[in-house]
């Protein structure tokens, strides 16, 4: 039972701190639209502003792990391309394939991200979790 209540704190600290990322990704990839940003440029920057306080919320507050560093930094790296990949095929295929709005795509793309980075994060990248 107690492992089911630890995994629940993980995902509950981690769709917080995913709250706030998206925020701030969200911020910057509806900003950058606005004016004038393609979708896919948007959507990079948004991203790559995200990573760093993603990392950081995650290994701090969600996971407190208390892991090596470097090492942890590393695979969260590896694990953020690929499901930033993921998450880039996404919005390509609800753009250019579904034809749905940038809006949607965006959201439908960020659901994919934000659900293969949870699994990299809880069985793959932090490992020294408490």
């Amino acid at each position: 039972m107690s492992s089911l209540k630890s995994k629940a704190g993980y995902v509950s600290r981690y769709l917080g701190s995913g709250a706030l990322n998206t925020i701030v990704g969200f911020t910057v990839i509806f900003l950058l639209m606005a004016l004038g940003v393609s979708p896919i440029i948007s959507n990079v920057a948004g991203y790559a502003v995200g990573l760093l306080l993603g990392f950081t919320v995650s290994r701090s507050f969600v996971f407190r792990s208390d892991g090596h560093l470097l090492s942890e930094g590393m695979r969260y790296i590896i694990c953020f391309g690929i499901s930033f990949l993921v998450n880039f095929a996404v919005l390509l295929y609800a753009l250019e394939i579904m034809h749905l709005s940038k809006e949607i795509s965006q959201l439908i793309a960020a659901l994919a991200y934000t659900v293969l980075m949870y699994i990299f994060s809880y069985y793959f990248i932090f490992l020294s979790k408490s």
